[in-house]
This record gives structure tokens, sequence and C-alpha cells, in this order.
């Protein structure tokens, strides 16, 4: 990888969540949301091209340099060596489409990389809390193996981590249960 002339905005606002990206790989990328730093001013994506990687960002709004796709309908964008959903998925309506959606990006190998809300820790944020089960029963499922899992934060802002690479390939299984639906 090569040296970055773009400041990180994860390890200078959110060292928690730029720990579960080390240690990084492969080439291409596939981030769920067009994530931007507000205070550094800087789009993710942005800071992951100037590492080098073929990044691809998904959101339904098509900002920060995202593709407008809804994560709901099949993406059809290949695999990559990286996905990432870092406050995403807990704001789509139907879960199973976009755990799907994520499990089909990842090939033999590809880390996977997840930060959702705690259950009660962010009201009124989004509709879906997966938990520590639901990680688990996921990557279980679905041929990965959770490299760690923790909480993060405490509450208002408490966070689940997690980073899993996939072992096998499978036919994807939703977990069933372990996921807190919040009416909004």
């Amino acid at each position: 990888m090569q040296i970055s002339t773009v400041v990180n905005p994860l390890e200078r606002m959110h060292p928690d969540e730029w720990a579960l990206y080390q240690p990084l790989v492969g080439s291409t990328m596939l981030e769920l949301g067009g994530k931007k730093n507000v205070t550094l001013g800087i789009v993710y994506k942005d800071f992951f091209q100037s590492l080098g990687y073929r990044h691809t960002s998904v959101d339904w709004n098509g900002d920060h340099g995202a593709l407008k796709l809804d994560l709901q309908l099949p993406l059809g964008l290949g695999t990559f060596d990286m996905v990432t959903n870092i406050g995403t998925t807990e704001h789509v309506s139907s879960q199973q489409p976009v755990w799907r959606n994520i499990v089909e990006a990842c090939h033999i190998g590809t880390v996977f990389i997840s930060t959702t809300p705690k259950q009660g820790h962010w009201t009124h944020h989004g509709e879906w809390y997966p938990n520590e089960n639901f990680y688990e029963d996921l990557a279980a499922m679905n041929g990965f193996e959770i490299e760690r899992i923790n909480e993060a934060g405490a509450a208002p802002r408490g966070m689940w981590h997690c980073r899993m690479i996939r072992r096998v390939i499978t036919s994807f299984s939703m977990p069933v249960g372990n996921m807190y639906h919040n009416i909004i």
C-alpha cells in the first residue's frame, strides 16, 4: 500500500473504528454508504483511493461519490477484498437483502468490517440493531470466521464492532432473531 497524502478521517476521529480496518488487505473495497467525516471534510472514498484501493461506495442518495443504488436490491458489483458497513445497515428497512448483498460481495479471503449501533443507545437513529449473536450466526451460517467482535463506546453512543473473514463460500443464510427492530 502506498502512503496517503490525505488525512485519515478514521484514525483522527474514530480510532476504534480504524483499528477494525487493521490490517488492510487487498486492493478493492466496497463501502456501504457514502461516509464523510464532517469535522475534517474528508470523504472515506477519497482516503481509501489515496491508499491505492479501487473503492466503490453504494448509497441510496449517491452522495460523496457513491453509486446511487438501493441496498435492498441485488447490487451485482462482483466481489471485493474488503467490504465495510460503518453505520449503514440499520437504516435499511428490509434487512435480508442488504445482508445478502454484503455476503455476496465477499470471496474467500474477503475481510468484512461492520459497525452498528447497540440497542437502546441510539434512539431514533435507525430501524435495526443487530447484537453480538447476530454477527456470530451470520458468520457461522455464511462461511466466515470472526477475527474480533467487541462493544465500543458507552451509552448513549454504544456500538458493536465486528471484523470477520470469509473462509468458505456457501449459499446465503439470514440469521433469525438477534436483531432489535426499532419502530421510528
